[in-house]
This record gives structure tokens, C-alpha cells and sequence, in this order.
């Protein structure tokens, strides 16, 4: 499921495509921003369902053993074969696997040139050598490496996400996690789960539309208060990103009275490490905290809640 800082993440994306736009349509741009959000889950059952399709090129690949002159002996006394492993047998059988499927219109048909194209890298692999050959079989190792190697870190398979959608260039990794996630629970618990997208549905997605909705409506205010703390600087030569980030702190220490304010500032400085400059953490972290110190004495932000009221 996502965490708050994801659901922060995403709100950052869409806030800052919407401010690129320039066109001023907050109520689409909020559906774009939630459509982004549904797409993980697309995205996270297409690549459950490549690893089947691994599974069946590799089931493809042994029978074509039969009509070989010369095959490999490695492979024709392989002891274990992916096509074999349990966890792709159980998402085959899986009616809810299988309905989430269909629900998405997940599918590899046009491009299968793709899972050929990993399964062979998988194929020459020292990864897939081992587990030919080992004993016991570690299949779970086997799907781990398939997952961070073959797949979060192909080229090729990030390419193509992106071309099938603009969310999943920066979904893919995530989606991963969730995979690895999967795979864990499924061979040290015996359980096939399937993960949803929110703690508290109603919870997080008001927590997405109100962070996405007060960072626009307080945008011009935001503009002042950080200009007034950045007078040596000017504010359109700040990186957007951290301009974007201070507002949503702001926004978010404003509207979300039990959330602290100290938990607020360090995750958009966390989050400003992957998204903007290496010197915007401290940059963003001195601006935010005489705003935050300026905003309480204003009355502007007021927490409730224990240990929050000052």
C-alpha cells in the first residue's frame, strides 16, 4: 500500500505538471492526479503477469529441447525450470489474479518480443545456471533476481512502460517493491496476497485531494511569505521543485491540524533529496522552518491533538 510520503510524492508530480500547464483546470488536473494513483495497481498486476509470461517462454524453450540435434546438457538435465515454480502455478490458478487481469486488460501480446528479448537475457544468466542445477531449489532467490535485475533495472522494459503510460516511468520501482513483497509473503508465509493501494481509503484520498487543492488555492499567498524569506534570492531562479516543496509544507501544516509540524519538515526535505538539488534539503529546511515559526505566531497554523498544542 502506499505510504503517506508516496501519496506526497504524487501530489508533487501532478502539482508541478499543473503549474507547467498553466491552464488553471484544478478539478481535471485533481482527476489526472487520482487516475495516476489507480494506475500502480494496473501497473503492479501487468508485471505479476510478465513473470508468468517468462514462465511461459521458458516452458516453450524446454520443449524445444525435444527437437534439438545438439542441446545443452545443463539443459537437459536442468533439475528446476522457472515454468516449474509455485508462485507462477498459483497465479495461473488464482480466480482473483486471474479477475484483475481482465479488470485492467493487462496483456504482453504486442509485445512479446520484449519478454523474449528478458527472458533470454534471464536464460545466459549465471542467476538461472544456479538454479538449474541446484538442490535444493531456491525458487524464491530465483524470483527476487528476476524482479530487481531483469525487470526494475531493463532498459527496455522501462521504455516500453513509458510509451504505454506517462504514470509509469516513475511508478516502476514501486511497483517492484510490491512485487518483492508478494513473492516474500508467498514463500516464507504460504500466502498469495495481493496488496491494495491505501492504509485508510477514505483517509488517504482525502489527505490527496486536500494537500493537491489548499497548495493551489494558498499559491499565491505561499509566493509572498517565501519571497519575503528569500530576499537575497530570486524566486524564479529557486528550482521549481523547491518552490513546489515549501508550498505543499506550508499547505500541509496549515490544513492537517494533527499532523506535526517537525514530521511535516523532514519528510519534504526527504523527499527533496530524490527530487531536486543536493543543496535544496538545507535550503528548503531553513525557509520552511521561519515560515513554520512565522505561520504559528499568526495563527495560520494551529495543531490540536496530544502533544501538539503549544
Amino acid at each position: 500500500m502506499l505510504s503517506r510520503r508516496q501519496l506526497r510524492i504524487k501530489v508533487l508530480q501532478s502539482l508541478y505538471s499543473y503549474f507547467q500547464s498553466g491552464t488553471g483546470e484544478m478539478k481535471i488536473a485533481e482527476n489526472e492526479l487520482f487516475r495516476s494513483i489507480d494506475k500502480i495497481l494496473e501497473l503492479y498486476y501487468l508485471l505479476m503477469l510478465f513473470i508468468t509470461e517468462l514462465g511461459h517462454d521458458d516452458l516453450l524453450d524446454s520443449e524445444d529441447l525435444q527437437r534439438k540435434y545438439f542441446p545443452k546438457d545443463e539443459e537437459v538435465h536442468a533439475k528446476n525450470r522457472l515454468h516449474s515454480v509455485r508462485l507462477i502455478d498459483a497465479l495461473e490458478k488464482s480466480d482473483a489474479f486471474k479477475s484483475k487481469v481482465n479488470e485492467y486488460h493487462c496483456s504482453w501480446q504486442t509485445d512479446q518480443d520484449l519478454v523474449r528479448k528478458i527472458f533470454l537475457e534471464l536464460k545466459k544468466s549465471e542467476e538461472y545456471k544456479k538454479f538449474m542445477t541446484s538442490e535444493p531449489v531456491d525458487e524464491k532467490e530465483l524470483l527476487l533476481q528476476i524482479v530487481r535485475v531483469f525487470i526494475e533495472k531493463s532498459e527496455a522494459m522501462q521504455s516500453t512502460l513509458q510509451e504505454r503510460s506517462i504514470y509509469w516511468g516513475e511508478d516502476l520501482s514501486f511497483c517492484c517493491h510490491l512485487i518483492i513483497k508478494t513473492i516474500k509473503e508467498f514463500y516464507d508465509q504460504n500466502k498469495l496476497n495481493f496488496p491494495s493501494l491505501y492504509k485508510d481509503e477514505k483517509d488517504d484520498k482525502e489527505f490527496v485531494r486536500l494537500l493537491f487543492e489548499k497548495t493551489i488555492l494558498n499559491n499565491a499567498t505561499f509566493e509572498t511569505s517565501i519571497s519575503a524569506k528569500t530576499k537575497n534570492w530570486d524566486v524564479e531562479r529557486i528550482a521549481m521543485m523547491d518552490i513546489l516543496l515549501m508550498k505543499m509544507a506550508l499547505a500541509e501544516m496549515m490544513t492537517f491540524e494533527s499532523s506535526p509540524v517537525k514530521v511535516s519538515i523532514n519528510e519534504y526535505i526527504d523527499i527533496s533529496k530524490e527530487y531536486s538539488t543536493p543543496k535544496s534539503k538545507l535550503f528548503i529546511n531553513g525557509i520552511i522552518d521561519k515560515l513554520a515559526t512565522e505561520y504559528k505566531a499568526d495563527g495560520r497554523i494551529v495543531k490540536t491533538g496530544r502533544g501538539l498544542v503549544e
